[in-house]
């Protein structure tokens, strides 16, 4: 203040005075609070979808693998087929079976695993109730094939040419068979039904509406038992009227299926 008076009373001087510094700035002031942001705007509706596009075409399937190898089929149960395996086993025509009338072309030999009736059951009549000709002579192996001939080591009936002859001879212990074998060694062809006993009960095996002489020579009849039932006894009804003459049986036996001991 006093400076700035003292130039007001008359100094003054050809040099300016250096000018005054500059007083300091002021701080600018704090600025307003920002005002609150307004509430957003509804959300515009979403566009339609656009159509999707066509699947594209499947692949190829795949090669199917080879089907697996069938299993082989299961075992028959018991030995059925066995048991129908029995066979004829001689010829019926007498020209291909005897030579000389009562001769054999071919002799039979029974396998050894054939078993013979041992049991006389039942029959109509007999030559003699014991001895010659009588039914156990039909037991055990034959005694008399291959030979043809009137022979008291057969079984004969009472009488030539009478109804309703019949022999039921047994078996001790039965037995499972494929074939009855039964010896006719005198005036053969005679016999017109065989009926076997079994576990399952009586059956007809053999039955021939009409017998007929078969010739001269022995003849075997082999008849197929199609049972694996075991055997007890085997009937032999004959037609002694067909075939005239004594009919004889030498021997009865059953061969057993070749699965049996």
């Amino acid at each position: 203040m006093l400076v700035m008076l003292a130039c007001f009373g008359g100094c003054s001087d050809d040099t300016g005075g250096s000018g005054g510094n500059g007083g300091t700035a002021g701080s600018g002031g704090s600025g307003a609070a920002g005002g609150m942001g307004g509430t957003g705007g509804t959300g515009g509706t979403g566009g339609t979808g656009g159509t999707g596009g066509t699947g594209g075409t499947g692949g190829t399937g795949g090669t199917g693998g080879q089907g697996g190898t069938g299993g082989q089929g299961g075992q028959g149960g018991g030995s059925m087929a066995l048991c129908n395996d029995g066979e004829v086993v001689d010829e019926v025509d007498d020209t291909k079976r005897c030579v000389n009338v009562t001769n054999l072309v071919n002799e039979i030999q029974a396998p050894a695993s054939v078993v013979w009736a041992d049991m006389e059951v039942a029959v109509s009549t007999e030559y003699s109730p014991a001895g010659g000709y009588s039914a156990e002579q039909a037991l055990g192996a034959p005694n008399v094939y291959p030979d043809a001939a009137d022979e008291s080591k057969a079984w004969a009936t009472l009488t030539e040419d009478a109804d309703g002859e019949f022999l039921t001879v047994g078996f001790s212990t039965a037995m499972t068979g494929e074939a009855v074998w039964i010896y006719e060694t005198y005036n053969p062809g005679a016999v017109k039904k065989v009926t076997i006993t079994t576990t399952d009960g009586d059956k007809v095996i053999y039955d021939n509406p009409a017998p007929k002489s078969i010739g001269a020579c022995a003849h075997i009849l082999s008849v197929p038992t199609l049972t694996c039932a075991k055997i007890s006894a085997v009937r032999i009804d004959l037609d002694s009227k067909a075939v005239p003459g004594y009919n004889e049986i030498d021997a009865v036996g059953i061969l057993p299926p070749p699965s049996m001991p």
